[in-house]
Formats: C-alpha cells, sequence, structure tokens
C-alpha cells in the first residue's frame, strides 16, 4: 500500500487540498503520521480504489436513460402548464372585457 502526501491524494482524486483536510479531519481516509526531518507529516494510505464521486462507464448507460426519462417527464410539465397559462391568459381577458363594459355604463 502506498503512501500519498495531501497534496498527491487531492491532485490524485482531482479534488481541492482542503476538502483532502476535511476527509482527514471526518475520519473518511485512512492515514498515517510519520516523523520527517523534525516535522509530523500526515500521508494518507492509497488503497487503489475508486473515487466515490467519480462514475464508472458502466453506470453511464443507465445514467443516459434516467435523464432521457427525466426529460420526458419535464417536457410533459412543460406542456400541461403552457396549457394552464393559455387558459388563465384567456380567463383574464374575458374578465377585463366584464370590467370595461360595466365601466361604460
Amino acid at each position: 500500500m502506498p503512501y500519498l502526501s495531501i497534496k498527491e491524494y487531492a491532485i490524485k482524486h482531482k479534488i481541492s487540498i482542503f476538502n483532502v483536510m476535511k476527509m482527514i479531519k471526518s475520519k473518511q481516509l485512512d492515514t498515517i503520521t510519520k516523523l520527517v526531518d523534525k516535522k509530523e507529516i500526515i500521508y494518507i494510505i492509497d488503497n487503489d480504489t475508486p473515487n466515490k464521486h467519480q462514475k464508472t462507464l458502466s453506470e453511464a448507460p443507465s445514467i443516459q436513460n434516467d435523464i432521457q426519462t427525466e426529460v420526458e417527464q419535464l417536457k410533459q410539465e412543460i406542456a400541461k402548464l403552457r396549457s394552464e397559462l393559455n387558459t388563465l391568459k384567456v380567463t383574464v381577458f374575458k374578465m377585463a372585457k366584464k370590467d370595461a363594459k360595466i365601466l361604460k355604463i
């Protein structure tokens, strides 16, 4: 098991050093502290596991299908909202005509 410094781990997993520090503090990463030149340096034990935040290629088709179904649902909702908007416009127009007739009298 190789040991990585905080900066090396951040570069390898494409995340910020600050986020790596937060992961260390919350015990999400296994660490070891070594004494180098009279300084304690934290090293991360790299288990070569894939990053939790990255999607694997095998999940890509299911994600694409999920996106397509969600897009279809949103298109249906847009059509419904447009019809409701048109109905409201007609109602408001009719009410405005009635008010105009009342004011003329």
